[in-house]
């Protein structure tokens, strides 16, 4: 009698069959949204959803959302939510090819109990079978599609390019919360990304040779871990589909959706602080300068990081010093400047992040005064600039 009851309890609510590595890869690509310090919330679960022969897993923070659709190769439509933490190492420890879940509802299930329970096994003989609890997705995050219409192109190569020369100009510091990601500006075809934390800045545009689709007059700022999100899911296809509705951006990458809430409030106008005129260019080979720089880096001292350059006879000397420790290092190189003595202090872990953000085999300093910004420039490539703030020495 028991056992009759128990097979009425349990109806199958869902199912799909397909490649083990592909749902492990898709969770491993989008599993950093998801909030492990609110464990056991509703939160620290994936959305797993079944409908038209693919199966698609989803995570949020509420502010961002990321979901990876996989082919199924048998299925039942249905949907539920499962602790992602477990279903990731249970995923990931099965031998076996083929990855099968079945999920079945428990409708004697008490108010505040699992609602499903979540069968997760391999086909092969060697690999373990595993039962996880399951529940409603009724209160998860939705992930809204945009259409077409509103979203523009760019290859997945540019846009990287354009992240990996700006992010590391994303402000650390909450308290300056609009500096906490990348502003996105469109004109016509022309795509610009800028990233400032008022200490630095970073700068480059390309144009796309179609139509930006981005609300005019509007700051689009993208927070830093949409950005990283976004790094994540660009390299698996050639085109990045982008585009902005209301304070929402969404992004479409091949088999990937996400969509992030954007941070409110005035950008700072970057173009009022980029130099007019620059006095002084020196242009040398970018490996040659950052092995310089990394020489000097250890003496100075966190987390100002302070080094001066000075420029003089043919030389320029870059030099930093421990006030506590007592510890000073020099170096010199010899470069094309004969004008008047010029010196300026400065972060130099900053102007090493630039350096190594770009590829470039020469860059150009550009220097007035020692209360003037440097400015970093890539030979090649007049799009991009870099600033670093002055230091009083």
């Amino acid at each position: 009698m028991s056992y009759q009851c128990f097979l009425i309890m349990q109806v199958l609510h869902m199912k799909f069959q397909t490649h083990k590595d592909s749902i492990d890869k898709a969770v491993r690509r989008i599993d950093a949204i998801i909030p492990h310090r609110d464990m056991g919330t509703m939160l620290s679960n994936l959305l797993v959803a079944v409908e038209a022969k693919q199966v698609s897993i989803t995570a949020s923070d509420m502010e961002t959302t990321a979901r990876i659709t996989v082919p199924v190769e048998d299925g039942k439509p249905g949907e539920f939510i499962v602790p992602a933490k477990q279903f990731q190492e249970y995923v990931g420890s099965l031998v076996s090819k083929d990855l099968i879940v079945e999920v079945e509802t428990d409708e004697a299930a008490e108010e505040g109990a699992a609602a499903f329970r979540v069968n997760l096994r391999g086909t092969s003989d060697a690999s373990a079978r595993y039962v996880m609890p399951g529940n409603s997705a009724k209160h998860f995050p939705t992930l809204n599609r945009l259409s077409d219409a509103k979203l523009f192109s760019v290859s997945s190569a540019i846009i990287e390019e354009m992240i990996r020369k700006t992010q590391y100009a994303i402000s650390q510091e909450d308290n300056r919360y609009i500096y906490n990601g990348i502003c996105f500006q469109g004109n016509g075809d022309q795509l610009t990304l800028v990233g400032t934390d008022g200490r630095r800045l970073a700068a480059i545009t390309r144009k796309l040779g179609a139509a930006i689709n981005l609300p005019a007059g509007t700051d689009v700022v993208v927070h830093a871990k949409a950005i990283r999100e976004m790094q994540k899911l660009i390299d698996v296809a050639d085109e990045v589909m982008i585009g902005v509705e209301q304070r929402d951006l969404f992004v479409r990458v091949g088999d990937a959706q996400l969509s992030s809430r954007l941070l409110e409030g005035k950008f700072p106008d970057y173009k009022r602080v980029l130099p007019q005129d620059i006095a002084v260019q020196i242009e040398m080979g970018r490996d040659k300068l950052i092995e310089a720089l990394q020489q000097i880096r250890p003496v100075t001292e966190p987390p100002s990081n302070q080094c001066r350059m000075v420029l003089e006879d043919k030389k320029m000397h870059i030099s930093g010093q421990s006030s506590g420790q007592g510890s000073r290092a020099e170096i010199a190189i010899e470069v094309d400047y004969t004008g008047e003595k010029l010196e300026i202090g400065f972060n130099i872990t900053y102007l090493i992040d630039i350096l190594k953000a770009l590829t470039c085999p020469r860059v150009r300093l550009g220097m007035n005064d020692s209360n003037k910004p440097l400015v970093v420039q890539d030979v090649d490539d007049p799009d991009f600039i870099a600033l670093v703030m002055p230091m009083k020495i």
